[in-house]
């Protein structure tokens, strides 16, 4: 007698590889929605550092982030060599006054002589390498810094990815992640600070939204944006808090261990300083170890609060748990996740560089005007490139800010997306590590009851 054979009809891969599942936050993080949330983030956080320089003096080498504070040595070497090319080039009783003018100055002079001299005029191309020479040697102001230094090295990471080329990508993110924060600290403390609180309220708030979005897309619960922003209101202190918290008590290990060194400053109790350098290395080691945490835990910070409804302590208790009792799960969910962000943002670049390119093509083969050759440049995988100074009248160069407005609105979409398709891989990590950990359900997911008497509150594990 023969035995019916079983057939099997569908592999269902997503339960028997879950980390499959992290894929999925490439379409769920470039819906429309969540795209604009996550553009006004970044709009916002561009636009405070934008303030923040036009009222702060510079603070970073001509170089960049990188290259470290301002030296005044390095500054006037810059202006020497800047003045030793352009008063040549200057008229006969501007060269004078150039001897001394700072930088600012010089680019005025260099613009009065164009007006005024037309006897021999200056050739366009040569005009905008004299105006590069000129702002390549400027102090850089602090945010300007930071974002260029976050740029080049977001794209350095996205290029080195996919291109499998894992050694670079491995230091092209401990330099964003690591590398920026201490540089951007080493020149503009007070920035930093400042900087680092705006940016935890804004991706606070708008990060918890779209973790809770997130979160409904692995469940049958499929919030809406209004349902999200209500469940995230009232927990938004604990967004801000939790991260905070943690930099406090980082910073309040670390003072024990900067007393101590002071008093190596002071006679006889320089012995004392010696003395206690255990305490000091005990202190130091455990702020470090709170900084480690929360720098490795921090994508899971808002996804405990939109998904279990933690507050602030308990947020930072969970991810913390989670690293010491799952680092292997965290760890490969996090180079997945690493993968999927870099296809989502290739996928996002190339169709805005597409795009910039068709409507480049096309609107400079109807307009007669040069103004597209002096607005900024945006190419595939590249961080966009600013324009190149040229000698344009009034209409032209507001034509050409206009023009480059958009092109910046479109390099703040990129930003946008890789931003939406973070948070949506920090949820769906935090939700299967949790389920490694806890056993607790990916789709078990905390809901008010004051909004749904009849929804049930799954119960919390420590």
């Amino acid at each position: 007698m023969c035995r019916p054979q079983n057939k099997v009809d569908l592999v269902d891969w997503k339960s028997i590889l879950p980390f499959l599942n992290i894929f999925g936050a490439v379409p769920a993080g470039l819906r429309p929605t969540r795209i604009a949330l996550a553009f006004v983030l970044l709009l916002t956080v561009v636009a405070v550092g934008r303030i923040w320089d036009g009222f702060a003096p510079p603070t970073s080498s001509p170089d960049g982030l990188f290259a470290g504070p301002i030296r005044e040595k390095q500054l006037v070497d810059a202006q020497e060599s800047v003045r030793a090319v352009l008063i040549p080039v200057l008229l006969q009783e501007q060269r004078a006054q150039a001897q001394t003018a700072s930088l600012d100055q010089l680019e005025t002079l260099l613009g009065d002589a164009i007006r005024v001299s037309t006897a021999n005029p200056i050739e366009p191309a040569r005009y905008s390498s004299l105006m590069r020479m000129i702002d390549a040697a400027r102090p850089r102001s602090s945010f300007e810094a930071l974002n260029e230094a976050v740029r080049t090295s977001f794209y350095g990471l996205i290029s080195s990815v996919s291109r499998a080329d894992f050694p670079t990508a491995l230091g092209a993110a401990k330099a964003l992640m690591i590398g920026v924060p201490i540089e951007s600290w080493a020149c503009a403390p007070y920035f930093t600070i400042f900087y680092a609180v705006v940016c935890i309220v804004v991706f606070g708030w708008g990060g918890g939204i779209l973790c809770r979005l997130s979160a409904g897309d692995l469940s049958s619960h499929g919030w809406s944006f209004n349902q999200a922003s209500d469940f995230i209101r009232p927990r938004f202190s604990s967004l801000v808090c939790a991260p905070l918290f943690a930099l406090a008590l980082g910073f309040a290990l670390w003072i024990p261990a900067w007393l101590i060194g002071v008093l190596t400053n002071l006679p006889i109790f320089d012995v004392v300083g010696g003395a206690l350098f255990g305490v000091a290395l005990i202190s130091a080691a455990l702020s470090a170890l709170v900084i480690v945490v929360l720098l490795l835990g921090l994508p899971l910070i808002a996804p405990a609060v939109a998904c279990d409804g933690c507050d602030a302590v308990e947020s930072i208790q969970r991810a913390g748990a989670y690293i010491i009792a799952r680092p292997l799960h965290l760890l490969w969910y996090a180079c997945i996740s690493l993968i999927v962000i870099a296809l989502g943002t290739l996928v996002a670049d190339f169709a805005a560089t597409a795009a910039w390119s068709f409507t480049v093509a096309a609107y400079g083969s109807a307009s007669s005007s040069s103004v597209l050759s002096n607005v900024g440049i945006l190419r595939f995988l590249e961080p966009y490139q600013s324009a190149p100074p040229a000698i344009l009248g009034l209409s032209q160069s507001l034509t050409a800010l206009l023009i480059d407005m958009w092109r910046t609105v479109l390099c703040l979409t990129i930003g946008a997306c890789a931003l939406s398709i973070g948070f949506s891989c920090a949820t769906r990590s935090y939700l299967f590590v949790r389920f490694n950990s806890d056993g607790q359900d990916v789709c078990d997911l905390w809901e008010d009851s004051s909004s749904d008497p009849t929804t049930r509150q799954p119960k919390t594990t420590d």
